[in-house]
């Protein structure tokens, strides 16, 4: 068994036997428990007392009876000011002290459910984001949801927690959050995924008695990762922070104190190990035997996980005894391991535990070995080359399966990142093609309001020719009768032999000159624009005497009116109007 795996090994089993939360202890009463509120002053509280004080409230090391009695205070309390966000911190400790409060699995649900609603209906985008992870993970657990949908959500929490900023979830404990996620990646042995959500974690953990928890596991698991890496100085310094974390931390909780001890003594195995592979064995041992002594200082509410963390211990510090050749030590700490191991044979499940003595077969053989006791060597050789042949076959089918597991993951995830990119896309097109719609109708509308106003401005001008045309003809007409009253009067004073030059002159004058003629004809194409246009067409040899006569014609002038406009003889526009009727095959 090699020394990362080893170490790997009993990293998991002791998260899992000795790190458990402080709501593994149930009832019993304790000297550190801390006084609970009163109502009526949690009561005359402002939400944002209440809230931080809910949030800060030592749940973690509270007896069962404490925390059932906190929150039968402080729930009906919040319910009843409408503090909305107070509920939701003092459910989510109610989720944290599941196991204090012996919560069933449905209970469990309905609660995460009930703290997911609340942080909708108030659109509470972080409180959202934590609600829906511990569903996600309750779920899987409980195998109802496959782990191809845990791992689509594992991304997307963590996406959203980027999104809205990490620092957002210091209230909910972001960093357990972010360490659930990373320990879920390392699961599937996906480390990049796990070192990139640790470093994150690593930037929120807090080095408080409060914080115990979540720091020393964001730091075992960064060394682990680097151990795996073959980074011995960065795995030592990881280890290292949790040894003076450990050294440094004071507590008056006995559980927690048993725990910081236990990492004190387990960090400087570690850093043991590691110096031992870089071939550090003096500066090694001293580190190994701190971790010994500190191993044997067992905690009463859990004997057998003493027990475990003695014997382990005492594996670490063999291989190094072996290693500088001191045999009489590690003689003693065979014999011990032995009796250990009996004990622990009595209270460990065989299969949970099948694997536990390959360390102790290798050493022994190595011991036996260097004593010079061949049979015997070769008897612990063989025990452990059966367990190692096992365990390589179990390794590796699990590694295949972890493997094939995150292969699945992603392709369900890119999967579901294409059908929703084919959503957008749909999405996208919908609102294009509406946008095109919306475009066309606005310019249908505004080229309808364009030629409504075209028209209207056509009319008005159509009415203004109509007008300025009437108001030609009018002139015309009363050029006519002034005319044809001065030769009334030239004929009185031509028979009274009164007849001035002057006045035959103007007589024989011009009414409807040419500049007359051109504003008449612009008024006139208006009110009637193809009018001349299509005689010309029809008759293009028509003359321009001719083409006058028809207009005037089409405003319904007569010979006389139309002989005084133009200034010429009735004769003329008589004779004009035969040449007219040859051509046209109508008459005037």
């Amino acid at each position: 068994m090699t020394k990362n795996c080893f170490l790997s090994l009993l990293c998991g089993a002791f998260n899992a036997v000795l790190l458990l939360p402080l709501n593994a202890q149930e009832g019993g009463s304790n000297p550190s428990q801390p006084p609970v509120l009163g109502e009526q002053a949690f009561r005359s509280m402002s939400p944002a007392q209440r809230f931080a004080f809910a949030r800060d409230f030592p749940f973690w090391k509270s007896d069962s009876a404490t925390v059932s009695l906190a929150l039968r205070q402080f729930l009906p309390i919040a319910a009843a000011k409408n503090d909305s966000r107070t509920a939701f911190a003092l459910k989510l400790h109610q989720y944290h002290q599941r196991s204090k409060l012996k919560l069933k699995q449905a209970d469990i649900l309905q609660l995460l459910s009930e703290m997911e609603v609340l942080a909708t209906a108030h659109e509470w985008e972080v409180e959202t984001v934590v609600a829906r992870h511990y569903i996600v993970f309750e779920k899987y657990d409980l195998n109802e949801i496959p782990i191809e949908q845990k791992y689509t959500e594992v991304l997307n929490t963590f996406g959203r927690m980027e999104d809205l900023g990490f620092e957002q979830f210091r209230d909910y404990e972001g960093e357990g959050i972010l360490f659930d996620l990373s320990q879920f990646m390392y699961g599937l042995e996906d480390l990049e995924k796990m070192f990139e959500y640790l470093g994150v974690a690593e930037r929120f953990i807090q080095f408080t008695e409060k914080g115990q928890y979540h720091t020393i596991l964001v730091l075992n698991y960064l060394e682990t990762y680097y151990q795996r890496k073959k980074d011995y100085p960065k795995a030592i310094g990881y280890a290292q922070k949790i040894l003076q974390f450990s050294r440094e931390l004071v507590t008056t909780h006995p559980e927690t104190e048993w725990r910081r001890r236990f990492w004190e003594g387990f960090a400087s195995l570690d850093i043991a190990s590691m110096l031992a592979e870089q071939g550090k064995l003096e500066e090694g041992e001293q580190y190994a035997d701190e971790g010994y002594e500190s191993s044997k200082a067992g905690y009463p509410g859990r004997p057998f996980a003493s027990l475990r963390g003695e014997y382990d211990a005492s594996q670490v510090l063999l291989a190094i005894k072996l290693k500088t050749g001191k045999l009489d030590e590690a003689a003693v700490l065979i014999r011990r391991a032995e009796e250990l191991q009996k004990k622990l044979d009595t209270d460990a499940k065989i299969d949970q535990y099948y694997f536990e003595p390959l360390k102790f077969y290798n050493n022994c053989a190595r011991y036996y070995e260097l004593r010079g006791d061949a049979a015997a060597a070769l008897r612990y050789t063989r025990l452990a080359q059966t367990l190692q042949d096992s365990l390589d076959r179990r390794n590796d089918a699990r590694k295949f399966e972890q493997i094939q597991q995150r292969l699945d993951a992603e392709k369900y995830t890119e999967q579901l990142r294409l059908v929703e990119n084919e959503k957008e896309l749909q999405k996208w097109l919908r609102n294009a093609a509406l946008l095109i719609l919306a475009l066309v109708l606005a310019l249908a509308f505004g080229w309808f309001h364009r030629q409504q106003h075209l028209r209207r401005q056509r009319e008005a001008e159509l009415e203004s020719a109509k007008n300025d045309l009437e108001t030609f003809t009018k002139n015309f007409r009363e050029k006519s009768e002034l005319v044809e009253n001065l030769r009334l009067e030239i004929e009185k004073l031509s028979r009274s032999g009164e007849r001035s030059q002057y006045l035959e002159q103007l007589t024989h004058s011009v009414i409807l000159t040419e500049e007359d003629w051109s504003q008449f004809r612009a008024v006139f194409e208006k009110v009637h624009p193809d009018f001349i246009a299509e005689q010309k067409t029809a008759y293009p040899d028509i003359t321009p005497a001719e083409l006058r006569l028809l207009v005037l014609e089409k405003l319904g002038l007569g010979a006389h009116e139309m002989a005084n406009m133009l200034g010429v003889s009735l004769n003329t526009v008589y004779k004009t109007g035969q040449r007219l009727r040859k051509k046209t095959a109508s008459g005037l």
